[in-house]
């Protein structure tokens, strides 16, 4: 198994669909979440949501990689904020594929 670890910024249902991916994929390990200041401290699929929006930078530094698992909801606005956010810190993971896709 690869050691790079990724740190998922999100913590809804893209990202419980991100981590199956991530997990069959077997090329990252993923670190932690970022969600909610009501979900900080409490485990998604048993992974910990590490911190809020706020933490990202801190967080950020911590791993090898970000990536964006937040939905997107009529606008497409916060996904794009947070990967410059990732993109700033040199931390944009390559893309995540499915070991089941075809392309």
């Amino acid at each position: 198994m690869n050691s790079k670890t990724v740190l998922l910024i999100g913590a809804g249902g893209h990202a419980r669909a991100c981590i199956d991916v991530i997990e069959q994929e077997g090329k990252y390990v993923v670190a932690g979440l970022i969600g909610l200041p009501s979900e900080k401290g409490t485990k998604m699929l048993g992974y910990p949501i590490l911190g809020t929006d706020d933490e990202i930078p801190e967080e950020l530094a911590r791993w090898d990689f970000g990536l964006v698992t937040c939905g997107q909801i009529k606008t497409a606005k916060v996904r794009v904020r947070l990967c410059e956010e990732i993109k700033r810190h040199g931390h944009l993971v390559e893309a995540i594929v499915s070991p089941r896709a075809y392309v």
